[in-house]
């Protein structure tokens, strides 16, 4: 009983740190695309609670961030000095390159972030006796790239998901390996987060440096 309130209460710090990772993201995508504070917000918003509305909705369960609102205002606080940041930040013309830069940067340690969390999270959404492999890397993709669907749709993008990164298969894998390692052999969940959080968020990271994505139909010709 102790350590399932243990991990409860870890679960809910996870979710608000996936929280305000995502929703920094879906922010700076709104900047890259010159939205208003208002379109800036939306897209905060639907990054950091559109993938666990998505999961609940596959599992017949009211979606969590809107009987608790709390994520959505966080993701509203976040947005909000995120754009007060990025705007004081615009005023020195002379350093505006490189301060994109150092967004364009920022926005996929966030993204990074947010979807290694979230992933985690989704795979722990069903109880033991309802969760399987395939359910499990399934919640994880729903939940960790959920998301960035709805927030690169909103702004008439090819969802990144469908074409780079290999970002759902990683979400789908953290699941998957999630499930086995607690579920299967047993070991203690929280201790399984964090290292599953830590070596994800490694090989994320890895995968954008060395530019690894699936094989896709850049290089095809079609008449």
């Amino acid at each position: 009983r102790g350590d399932s309130m243990d991990f409860d209460l870890f679960l809910m710090v996870c979710n608000y740190i996936g929280t305000i990772a995502f929703a920094a993201s879906g922010a700076i995508k709104g900047f890259g695309k010159r939205l208003d504070i208002f379109g800036i917000s939306l897209l905060a918003i639907v990054t950091a609670v559109g993938g666990g509305i998505i999961r609940d909705s596959i599992i017949s369960r009211f979606p969590a961030s809107l009987a608790d609102p709390s994520p959505i205002y966080l993701a509203i606080l976040v947005a909000v000095i995120m754009y007060a940041f990025v705007t004081s930040k615009q005023a020195h013309a002379s350093q505006e390159k490189k301060f994109y830069k150092w967004l364009r940067e920022a926005y996929l340690i966030f993204d990074s972030i947010g979807l290694i969390i979230f992933s985690l999270i989704g795979a722990t959404a069903l109880a033991d006796s309802k969760l399987n492999l395939m359910s499990a890397g399934i919640l994880a993709c729903l939940t960790g790239a959920g998301g960035g669907i709805i927030r690169d749709l909103l702004i008439n993008e090819v969802p990144s998901v469908l074409k780079e990164d290999i970002y759902a298969l990683l979400s789908f894998f953290i699941g998957v390996v999630y499930y086995w390692l607690t579920f299967v052999l047993h070991f203690p969940r929280i201790s399984v987060f964090i290292i599953l959080s830590i070596v994800g968020f490694v090989i994320r990271i890895c995968i954008i440096r060395f530019g690894l994505s699936l094989p896709n139909m850049d290089k095809k010709t079609w008449n």
